[in-house]
């Protein structure tokens, strides 16, 4: 799975007419939450928007904008009821936008700053059906187009809101409507340590998940000869010191075949201070045992999550553990962005304050 921008930029730079269509704004259930997309052009798509009537209606007026050669991006509400084939009972704001190659510098460097991960806010202004300027907002760097001034402190509202959480912002104003996006990495850096039947049947499922997985084993010859997409294997002599590379935000998964090789993982990753999840695999009393070691040593070791997986699933084949363990990365995410969804909202009556 890739970032919208990654794949946008790819098809740019092969001379594609590219229509974006964007979720801009929601009410009630949807298919999808506001800031999700699509990519269409004219020989395939790319993302979605939930599926069902919704995205095929999508599509389908995406195909007529690329037939129109003057028109460059269309908003339209829907009710979701049996008008439209679908029963979520909600709303939806979509925003098609169309991109050509004449977009690709500015969109590669969107795609520079999220990757560098920096705070960004993409700002598309339309008046009269057609786009007349967009611009990147940028943590830490004075902003000085006219145009977009009086759009900073929204910007930088959704610039300090929760990751995950309060990414797209549907504005009208005189003449037009602003689309306000904070271009986010989508997925989660994951490190797992090991690459074992474990390490190998977790990979084996989460390759088409919204995880950014680097996989780390000391063996040399461990790792499977078929590559999973998006997956960067590392063979290091010492594992735990690779644990210093990985962003502040990683979240970890120690399964080696080694108690030794785990403990200074662990060890090794506590030290990181990562905000993310830890798991290690183990039974309750390996759990216990290292709980000892490492509190007396002062680390914080409730920060370890051990034995790992979903409760309610007992099977130790791998791929039984793969799916309960997979199960509980999607729970505490899902959880984090909740969490994250309930701490934007004080920052959404902050912006609409501000506004009136």
């Amino acid at each position: 799975m890739k970032h919208w921008l990654v794949d946008l930029e790819l098809l740019l730079t092969n001379k594609n007419d590219v229509i974006r269509v964007v979720v801009a704004a929601t009410r009630g259930s949807a298919p999808r939450e506001a800031g999700a997309s699509m990519l269409v052009y004219r020989h395939g798509t790319s993302g979605t928007l939930g599926g069902g009537h919704l995205e095929f209606k999508a599509i389908e007026l995406a195909r007529d904008l690329l037939d129109q050669s003057g028109k460059l991006s269309h908003c339209q509400r829907f009710s979701l009821g049996a008008a439209l084939g679908q029963c979520c009972g909600g709303i939806v704001d979509l925003w098609w936008e169309r991109f050509t190659a004449a977009d690709l510098e500015f969109i590669s460097a969107a795609n520079i700053q999220m990757q560098q991960a920096n705070q960004v806010v993409l700002a598309t202004l339309v008046e009269d059906k057609n786009i007349s300027q967009r611009t990147l907002f940028v943590s830490g760097v004075q902003h000085s187009v006219p145009e977009f001034t009086e759009l900073s402190s929204y910007a930088e509202s959704l610039m300090r809101a929760a990751p995950d959480s309060l990414r797209t912002r549907l504005m009208h104003r005189d003449g037009g409507k602003v689309l306000l996006e904070r271009l986010d990495r989508e997925h989660t850096p994951l490190w797992i340590f090991g690459a074992g039947h474990v390490g190998q049947a977790i990979v084996g499922l989460l390759s088409s998940l919204p995880f950014d997985i680097t996989w780390v084993d000391s063996r040399a010859g461990a790792f499977p000869t078929s590559a999973h997409n998006g997956v960067t294997t590392l063979e290091s002599e010492i594992p735990a010191a690779e644990v210093r590379y990985a962003p502040e935000d990683a979240w970890f998964l120690v399964l080696t075949h080694d108690h030794d090789l785990d403990y200074t993982i662990c060890q090794a990753i506590l030290t990181h201070e990562t905000r993310g999840f830890i798991g290690l695999i183990g039974s309750r009393t390996k759990a216990a045992r290292f709980d000892h070691r490492l509190t007396r040593q002062g680390f914080q070791a409730e920060r370890i999550t051990c034995p790992i997986g979903i409760a309610g699933i007992s099977g130790k084949e791998p791929a039984t553990i793969a799916v309960a363990v997979v199960a509980q990365l999607l729970q505490e995410r899902e959880a984090r962005q909740l969490a994250g969804h309930s701490t934007s909202s004080s920052l959404q009556l902050a912006m609409d304050s501000q506004r009136s």
